[in-house]
């Protein structure tokens, strides 16, 4: 599964649904759409700049969602990437009940995997992305398993977004082996892909990646970004 991050309402809502509609178009499996919040801790400069400038330009959640629901119809897997704090304020049940029908999973970086019982239990109906990385244990992944996602995102370096992970590194090898071994799970490579060859690199060793700062830094831009889409493809 190839899959492209985009910032949501970045830099205006109209341009992000062009450079969207360039992503749908593209062939890729699926988009993950951030969903703007004003303390993004796991984003890198370029996407919390781009998260700031959305939000700094009047862009609200509600109207991200809204456009994530114009895309119903679109043939690709729809994700949300937001915070804890922006469901908690929309309505945990609210945000299910509105969103549930066009998305096929949210991720939610700052909720650890074992917190995602809170949300379902208070009535939250869209499977939560389980979140692995380097620490991950065996024991861990039984409870990734109850998760109803289809995917498993896999933190592939210790840090922020727009860092390079190292597809060769050991430690990286074994935990995806280990983590691939104790799931059917598709295992979603986050951070660290640039290029054509990094994305090569990380299909080799895991089931799929996802592309974000990289794309970010052209979504202003549509047909740049349609450009760099086709690259990644070569």
């Amino acid at each position: 599964m190839k899959g492209i991050y985009l910032a949501g309402g970045y830099p205006d809502i109209d341009t992000f649904t062009e450079s969207a509609r360039a992503v749908v178009a593209s062939g890729f499996d699926f988009i993950e759409i951030g969903i703007p919040f004003n303390d993004p801790i796991a984003d890198g400069p370029v996407i919390a700049r781009a998260i700031y400038d959305s939000i700094s330009s009047g862009v609200t959640p509600a109207q991200v969602m809204k456009c994530i629901a114009g895309f119903n119809h679109a043939q690709i897997k729809k994700y949300a990437m937001t915070y804890a704090n922006i469901i908690y304020s929309f309505g945990i049940r609210k945000f299910s009940e509105e969103m549930a029908g066009y998305l096929d999973g949210v991720i939610i970086p700052d909720l650890p995997n074992r917190m995602a019982r809170l949300f379902y239990d208070s009535g939250f109906e869209i499977p939560i992305v389980p979140f692995a990385t380097l620490e991950t244990r065996e024991s861990d992944i039984k409870m990734m398993n109850e998760s109803a996602s289809d995917i498993i995102y896999f933190v592939g370096l210790r840090g922020i977004t727009g860092a390079r992970s190292d597809f060769t590194s050991p430690e990286l090898l074994d935990k995806i082996g280990m983590i691939k071994k104790n799931t059917e799970k598709k295992v979603i490579i986050g951070f660290g892909i640039k290029n054509s060859i990094d994305a090569g690199k990380a299909m080799a060793i895991a089931d799929g990646y996802v592309v974000g700062t990289e794309a970010v830094l052209r979504q202003n831009d549509p047909a740049e970004l349609k450009k760099y889409l086709g690259s990644l493809r070569q």
